[in-house]
C-alpha cells in the first residue's frame, strides 16, 4: 500500500470474492488521506465503462481466491484508465511481465506474488512533434565546379569530326544482300 498517496484515485478490479473481504481492503485504502475508491468486476468492464486517464493507481486481483484472468484485453484497459505515470499492482500465479510489457507497461517488476509496473508519462496515442535537425547541404569547392564546367575543357571532341565522307553515304542494295550461310545443327 505504499504505492498510494494521499490524494490518488484508486481502481480496484475484483472477481469472485466475499463482500466482507473487499470492504475491509476499500477502508484500508482509505484510510489513507483524501483517497477516493473506485471497484469494477473484472468480468463486467468494458472500453468505456469509465473516463480515460482517470486513476493514479489500479489494483487487480488483490483478495483471495485471486480469480482475476490477465487477459491482453482487460491489460488494455487498465493501461487507458490510468493517468500518465499511473501505477498497476497485481497479484497473479503465472508470469505476466511479458504481457505487462506488450500492452505498454514500463518498469514491470515481479515482487514474487506480485507485480508492480507504471504507464508511461505520455497518454496513449498522444502526438508531439520532433525538432529535427536540417540536414547538411554540401556545397563543392569552386574549383571542383570549375573542374566539370565546359569553360576550360580543350578536350572536348566535335561529333561531326568522328565522321568522314564515307561514313555518311547510304549502303546500295547490293552490298546489303550478300551471301549468307545458315549452319544447322541436327542432333
Amino acid at each position: 500500500m505504499d504505492i498510494i498517496k494521499s490524494g490518488d484515485n484508486v481502481l480496484l478490479i475484483w472477481n469472485n470474492n466475499e463482500p466482507s473481504e473487499i470492504s475491509n481492503l476499500v477502508k484500508e485504502i482509505q484510510s489513507i488521506q483524501n483517497v477516493s475508491v473506485a471497484m469494477e468486476n473484472s468480468n463486467m468492464i468494458a472500453e468505456g465503462s469509465r473516463p480515460q486517464a482517470s486513476f493514479d493507481v489500479v489494483m487487480s486481483n488483490w483478495l483471495q481466491p485471486n480469480s482475476v484472468e490477465h487477459t491482453d484485453s482487460l491489460l488494455s484497459i487498465i493501461i487507458k484508465l490510468l493517468k500518465p505515470s499511473g501505477k498497476l499492482i497485481l497479484k497473479d500465479q503465472k508470469d505476466i511481465c511479458s504481457p505487462l510489457k506488450l500492452n505498454g507497461f514500463l518498469n514491470v517488476i515481479n515482487n514474487g506474488d506480485h507485480y508492480s509496473a507504471e504507464k508511461p508519462k505520455f497518454e496513449v496515442g498522444s502526438k508531439a512533434s520532433l525538432k529535427l535537425k536540417k540536414p547538411a547541404v554540401w556545397k563543392l569547392d569552386d574549383t571542383v565546379e570549375e573542374a566539370w564546367t565546359t569553360k576550360g575543357d580543350d578536350e572536348i571532341i566535335d561529333s561531326d569530326m568522328l565522321l568522314d565522307e564515307k561514313d555518311l553515304t547510304k549502303p546500295d542494295e547490293k552490298s546489303l544482300r550478300g551471301k549468307y550461310y545458315i549452319a544447322i545443327h541436327l542432333s
